[in-house]
């Protein structure tokens, strides 16, 4: 299975100028997140030739402005796509999804997205003085596993030994997308890189939220394992 980078924003500037965000196209009809930018998304999905016809999934990781924003101007004459939301979602944004007469889907711990795809259910957590509810996405191949995050706000360590706990059987091969250290101490990071590299993944690609600082210690700890990517690249499962 491939996974495309349509969008991501990561610097102080893009946060700035409101080019924030991720959105990752999972095969060719799944999309995880769809940016902050709507701008961005849609002419880069024409730039990387993504079909957006093609698409039947669309899975938002938490519903901050900077991974829904795009949502708006996909849903518009596409009512055959299914939106997977955590239950906790504010109550204005799941009225507005379900404008569009899409389907909706409030998704419980390891929902099945489609075939090897799913999401990891709702995560509960509290950042900086709100509660936010949060989903990462799961693919499995062979006996490895994929997880994609969109902030990771509940704690990537935490998110991991979730899936950890349900995959039994599968080896955690690769950790995609935003990772929230952003704003931590570096030894709070270097304790969280550790732990991290404990779970023996091979490949780490560090996105958005997780920090300049935390990304260069985490390409020092992980060596060939560390991954820098770009908008419309993609990585084979």
């Amino acid at each position: 299975m491939k996974i495309k980078i349509i969008a991501t924003g990561s610097s102080k500037l893009e946060r700035f100028i409101h080019r924030w965000g991720v959105s990752f196209l999972i095969g060719d009809n799944l999309l995880f997140d769809t940016f902050g930018d709507p701008g961005v998304l849609l002419n880069n999905m024409r730039k990387f030739n993504v079909d957006a016809v093609r698409i039947k999934h669309i899975v938002l990781s938490h519903d901050d402005w900077d991974h829904i924003s795009g949502l708006w101007y996909l849903l518009p004459n596409h009512k055959d796509i299914t939106v997977y939301i955590c239950p906790g979602f504010q109550q204005e944004i799941k009225r507005r999804i379900a404008s569009f007469g899409v389907r909706v889907v409030e998704v419980e711990p390891f929902t099945e997205i489609k075939e090897d795809v799913f999401s990891s259910g709702q995560i509960e957590t509290s950042c900086a003085g709100r509660t936010i509810f949060e989903q990462a996405l799961v693919i499995k191949f062979l006996n490895n596993l994929s997880i994609i995050t969109g902030c990771a706000h509940p704690g990537i360590v935490n998110i991991m030994d979730m899936v950890k706990d349900h995959f039994q059987k599968e080896h955690i091969y690769s950790v995609l997308g935003g990772l929230h250290l952003k704003d931590n101490p570096r030894e709070v990071n270097l304790e969280i890189i550790e732990k991290l590299h404990g779970f023996g993944i091979r490949k780490i690609v560090p996105m958005h939220c997780t920090g300049k600082y935390a990304t260069k210690i985490i390409r020092d700890r992980f060596g060939y394992g560390f991954v820098r990517i770009k908008e419309g690249d993609a990585i084979e499962l």
